[in-house]
């Protein structure tokens, strides 16, 4: 349990260090405009969780410790909104997709929600 802990914080050190930097380069190119560089680290992590989980459905490349290492713990670091896109289409995958558009559009609405709760509140 231990060894694999450490694993996922190996990885999501990485991915958080990686995400900065990716996201502090755009946002100098483009005069600081936030979403850009979120947009871009999003995709990329998107791109980067589909092809790690298609390796585990074909079984390769990944052991247990290299899913823990790049899945749970580089994308988790790197960004969650690829593991909320891959859960999308796995319901989508699985013939579900009300469930999917009900979770896509909750997701989408109560995070935006929340996040302006929040920065209320931090602002007050």
């Amino acid at each position: 349990m231990m060894r694999n802990l450490l694993i996922v914080a190996l990885g999501g050190g990485v991915g958080s260090a990686l995400r900065y930097l990716i996201q502090e380069t755009i946002h100098k190119q483009f005069d600081h405009i936030t979403p850009y560089g979120t947009f871009v680290v999003n995709m990329m992590g998107c791109f980067l969780i589909g092809l790690f989980m298609g390796w585990v459905e074909n079984e390769k490349y990944l052991t247990e410790t290299t899913n823990l290492l790049l899945i749970s713990g580089f994308c988790g670091g790197f960004t969650t909104f690829s593991t909320f896109a891959m859960q999308s289409d796995g319901l989508m995958l699985d013939h579900k997709p009300v469930q999917a558009i009900i979770y896509i559009g909750l997701s989408v609405m109560v995070g935006m929600a929340l996040a302006y709760v929040g920065l209320k509140l931090g602002k007050s």
